[in-house]
């Protein structure tokens, strides 16, 4: 009978207590912090998300919801993303408290949570003070950020971030954080932030129909995410600015002076008033067509649906 989840990871560590562990939790954010930490951390170790027993890397990250019966392990280092609300809190603080060091998402989760944290060796990222670890944008556009991370000393370290949105750019903080922890050297860690690129389907900027722009953030996502999306496309420098959303719960969330086109795919609610830019479709012929009349070159379009038809090759 094989082993449940919770039995390999106590056999495995049991086993190789020499590997380095890092837990991630959170409500929302612990995919893009494991695939930062994954990528700066691998510049100088062998790092596997989850283990196999077939494998002893140097470090093994776990993704806490992916075991939610954790093991009564104490990691090297806990990676706090966010938090909604006390159990949360209780609970993903509950293990931060045995571990060596914990890392905090200073934008992500609530100071009134602080309460559960019991443990000293705490390290808070974010993007701005008073984060031990913050970035300080300098310029963005679509090609990403380009700017400072200041650690706890002030020291400003120049990099280039191939991300879109301020929250993509936390993990990535958090990521040259650990890595500063576990005794990485500088160019080792600005190595590993160049390799970073988008999740598919999060952020992703493509060249769309008739020289637009696309971002791709139609991977199922949190609402917070979704906020910050609009949020980024709102930031950049276009004349023309289209949302394509299947979600009509979100356009009451829009600044429509900031935009030129709210596509939504699905019906128009009963009793909702009309809107010069808000254009409802049923199907998804009509609604490429319409989207692509609409298509101006360097026009953004943040794309909360699947919709390959309009893109033609991705940046990254």
């Amino acid at each position: 009978m094989p082993l449940n989840p919770r039995r390999t990871i106590e056999k495995f560590l049991k086993k190789n207590p020499d590997v380095y562990t890092i837990v991630v939790t959170g409500a929302y954010g612990r995919k893009s912090a494991i695939r930062a930490l994954g990528i700066v951390l691998g510049q100088v170790a062998t790092v596997t998300v989850g283990v196999n027993p077939k494998v002893v890397p140097d470090v093994v990250i776990l993704d806490y919801k992916s075991s939610k019966d954790f093991p009564n392990i104490e990691p090297d280092v806990v990676v706090v993303t966010s938090c909604r609300n006390d159990d949360q809190a209780a609970e993903f603080f509950g293990l931060a408290n045995r571990a060596g060091a914990v890392f905090v998402n200073y934008n992500d989760v609530a100071q009134h949570f602080a309460h559960h944290l019991k443990n000293p060796e705490v390290t808070t990222y974010g993007d701005e003070l008073p984060a031990h670890y913050y970035f300080e944008n300098h310029d963005f556009d679509i090609n990403g950020y380009t700017g400072d991370i200041v650690n706890p000393q002030r020291e400003h370290i120049p990099v280039k971030i191939k991300i879109l949105g301020e929250h993509n750019i936390r993990p990535i903080t958090m990521a040259a954080a650990v890595a500063k922890y576990f005794g990485m050297e500088r160019d080792d860690i600005l190595k590993g932030i160049e390799e970073i690129t988008p999740l598919h389907g999060r952020m992703s900027p493509a060249r769309g129909l008739r020289g637009s722009i696309i971002i791709d953030d139609s991977s199922y996502i949190s609402v917070d995410a979704v906020h910050n999306g609009i949020k980024t496309i709102e930031q950049l420098q276009s004349a023309a600015k289209m949302v394509v959303t299947d979600n009509t719960l979100r356009v009451s969330t829009l600044d429509m002076g900031l935009l030129t086109d709210v596509v939504i795919f699905g019906e128009k609610p009963k009793g909702e008033p009309d809107h010069p830019k808000v254009h409802y479709f049923t199907e998804e012929i009509d609604m490429v067509s319409y989207i692509s009349s609409r298509l101006e070159p360097d026009g953004i379009v943040l794309l909360e649906i699947p919709l390959p038809e309009i893109i033609e090759s991705y940046i990254w």
